[in-house]
């Protein structure tokens, strides 16, 4: 009897915490959907999203994007009506082309749905945006230096282990792809990223492009990194943005 009403018990806090966490999760969107402008040319698509049409929607922001690839509002609200249609991969693919375009407003979605990672795909994202995403130089108005991390610290993070553990980590992790063997492509791709407070890798993107298939696993590698040790200024953990270099060599 002690274990059935134990195990009821445990549902029902199971129950609570979902009940909690989805609310908490719905929040973040109801929050972008209230400060939508009602007189932006978008109007049309975030009525459609707010009478839960959202295949009418996604088709209406999927038009815009096709007639502007820039687009950022599109690409915002469309990550919304995907996330409500419970497809999440599509959701956060839309929203990383948002923080491509270098609106960083996709930070706080990144971070709050897509475990703090962007999904940089070829095949995914418009070639323009890809263009401005893996060619463009970055400048001081970038989304690099928008994000409130510093680049240098008093105590700057670290792989555990150090430097020697992370090259170790690379050298037994990176997989050499298999076009670019066989093209003889070798080279660096410089990999920028934020470490957070707690060591977690965030926002991981290509500050200097080698190849299609060589800088996507780069990003496969570097976002699968353990935590580190956290940067530290006046002695408080910190958000420290990191450029680290990965090679190819045959």
């Amino acid at each position: 009897m002690k274990s059935v009403l134990l195990a009821a018990f445990t549902l029902i806090l199971s129950l609570q915490s979902f009940s909690q966490t989805k609310s908490k999760s719905d929040s973040l969107i109801n929050a972008i959907m209230h400060d939508q402008d009602a007189t932006a040319p978008q109007n049309e698509g975030i009525s459609l999203i707010k009478s839960n049409n959202f295949s009418g929607a996604n088709t209406f922001f999927s038009n815009q994007i096709a007639n502007d690839p820039t687009n950022t509002n599109a690409y915002l609200n469309r990550g919304v009506t995907q996330w409500q249609m419970n497809e999440p991969a599509n959701a956060c693919k839309d929203w990383s082309a948002l923080l491509a375009l270098g609106d960083t407003a996709a930070f706080k979605l990144l971070d709050g749905k897509c475990h703090g990672q962007m999904i940089v795909e070829k095949d995914t994202l418009p070639k323009s945006v890809y263009h401005k995403l893996f060619s463009e130089k970055k400048d001081s108005k970038s989304m690099n230096d928008n994000s409130g991390a510093m680049t240098f610290v008093e105590e700057m993070p670290e792989f555990p282990g150090g430097d020697k553990a992370l090259l170790s980590y690379l050298a037994s992790n990176l997989k050499y792809p298999a076009s670019a063997k066989s093209k003889n492509i070798q080279g660096t791709v410089v990999i920028n990223f934020i470490v957070s407070s707690q060591g977690t890798i965030l926002f991981p993107y290509i500050k200097k492009s080698l190849n299609a298939e060589c800088d996507k696993e780069a990003l496969r590698v570097i976002s699968n990194m353990p935590k580190w040790k956290p940067g530290k200024q006046n002695g408080k953990a910190t958000l420290v943005r990191y450029n680290l270099p990965v090679k190819f060599e045959l």
